[in-house]
């Protein structure tokens, strides 16, 4: 009976480990769900749905802390944008090699594509999240297809913090 309950408690431990791991795996890639879900998105302006595919594209790289890629995704948005304050923003983003720095200016470009995304949106749901605890407290926004809190001016350290403030349809 004593070895019935502890292979019980063994196997239970090992499905446990797994699925957080695997769940954990699934936390990084973020990009597929967004993917995914930009096919439900339509915008009055073609172009405008290109430049919200690489906004979302460096939002992804910054949940991922991944600096290199955030320098191409800016360098994306920047080649499809027309707006000066913006492709001055995506300039400094591509030319920065401190992560910090990104997310802070990825507030600005935040800022200038929920102007955009508001103007041109035609069907779909984009869920405008905030944490309060970005840039010492002051808060930040950011734009996401998924209801579900990835943060990109944290990335790992708090990914879930943050919640949804307005869905823009």
């Amino acid at each position: 009976m004593k070895n019935v309950i502890k292979t019980t408690l063994l196997m239970l431990a090992l499905v446990s480990f797994v699925s957080c791991k695997n769940e954990t795996k699934n936390d990084k890639n973020t990009s597929n769900s967004e993917t995914a879900t930009m096919a439900e998105l339509s915008f009055e302006d073609e172009n405008v749905g290109k430049q919200f595919q690489h906004y979302i594209h460096l939002k992804t790289a910054l949940v991922n802390s991944d600096m290199d890629e955030a320098k191409t995704g800016a360098k994306m948005l920047l080649e499809n944008s027309d707006d000066a304050t913006l492709k001055e923003l995506l300039s400094k983003i591509s030319a920065s090699n401190d992560i910090e720095k990104q997310r802070a200016l990825f507030s600005d470009v935040t800022e200038k594509m929920t102007d955009i995304v508001n103007e041109s949106i035609n069907s779909g749901e984009v869920f405008q999240q905030f944490c309060p605890m970005a840039f010492n407290n002051e808060g930040g926004y950011w734009l996401s297809t998924e209801e579900e809190i990835r943060n990109p001016y944290f990335g790992d350290r708090m990914l879930k913090c943050g919640k949804v403030t307005e869905t823009i349809k």
